[in-house]
Formats: structure tokens, sequence, C-alpha cells
């Protein structure tokens, strides 16, 4: 026997009527935040493309059809960075990013990881679409902020935003108070 909803609907009814255009959906990314041991180092990528060309953010993109997030964090990272040591064992759920107008492409909600790793083992090489794949030095800045410099770049991350793209500012900061 078949189970009936209160509008006397079996599953396969239901599913049948079901009208996906009622129901909007989101673009769904991942990001991910490599850490140093000492938390001390991030490694970011130099976007190739729009939106946000040329700004520095932490590897990431959009999901694939049946490809968990993690395995997207993971999947970017090797894409952009040529880091490919890493399983899905060895990153932390940071968490959910879905703040509205976080991506100027849409409606973009980004699952973000993070794992420490030993820098002097990881040895980045730009991928995909990024433009350049470096290691920044992480120190404290003003006001309880970051300050991100490598060489000549010096990147400022704070409360009331960041020079990096998207809201990766925010993501590093979630990824620093939760990496052990």
């Amino acid at each position: 026997m078949e189970l009936r909803d209160q509008n006397g609907m079996t599953e396969r009814e239901f599913l049948e009527a079901y009208a996906k255009k009622n129901y909007p959906r989101p673009y769904l990314t991942a990001d991910i935040v490599l850490l140093s041991e000492g938390k001390d180092s991030v490694l970011l990528v130099r976007r190739k493309g729009h939106p946000f060309l040329g700004k520095w953010a932490l590897p990431g993109g959009f999901a694939n059809a049946g490809e968990s997030v993690r395995d997207t964090a993971l999947r970017e990272l090797r894409e952009e960075t040529g880091i490919a040591a890493l399983s899905a064992a060895d990153v932390v759920e940071v968490g959910l990013f879905s703040e509205p107008g976080r991506d100027p492409r849409g409606w973009v909600v980004s699952g973000a990881y993070a794992a420490k790793v030993r820098r002097a083992d990881m040895a980045p090489r730009a991928g995909d679409d990024a433009a350049d794949a470096q290691w920044f030095n992480i120190s404290p800045g003003e006001n309880g902020g970051l300050v991100l410099s490598n060489g000549d770049v010096e990147l400022h991350v704070g409360e009331g935003g960041s020079e990096l793209a998207f809201d990766h500012g925010e993501i590093l900061r979630a990824a620093l108070e939760k990496a052990e």
C-alpha cells in the first residue's frame, strides 16, 4: 500500500507535479583555505578572469553535478594551484557563506573548507583560471584586522571588509578560528 499525503498524492504523483521553478536555486561553490602549520601564512590565487579580475582570492569554484562540496574544494585547489596532496580527510568544514551580494554573478552559496599543511611541502603553480598562486604571510593589522603580505603585495582584511575578492576575507578569518 502506497502512502498518500494530505492531498491524497503518492510520492510519485507529488514528484511529477513538483514545480522546481517555484523554488529558485542558488549556484553552489566551494572555497578552500590552505594554512601553514603555524597559521602564519595562507595560499592565495590571483584571478585570471572576471569578476574581480587581478584580485587575490582563495582557491575555489563551482561544483559539478554529482560532486560533493568538499570534493569541489579539493578539485579546485588541484586545478588552480597544482596541489593534489590533500584528501577529504585532511580538510575541516569552515562554514557556509550565503550573504546576498557576496558574488556579483548572482545568488551564490559557498561551502568553505580549511586545512593546515607544511608550507615547505606545498609548491603552488597557477593553473586553470588562476593567473598566479602564492603563499602570503599573515600578521596582525589595525583594529583586530589582518595583513597578508608577499613581497611588495600587501592586502588588508578587517571587520568591515577586505582587499580579497568576494567575501574571502570573512572566510579566511573564520578558517583561522576553526583550524586547530
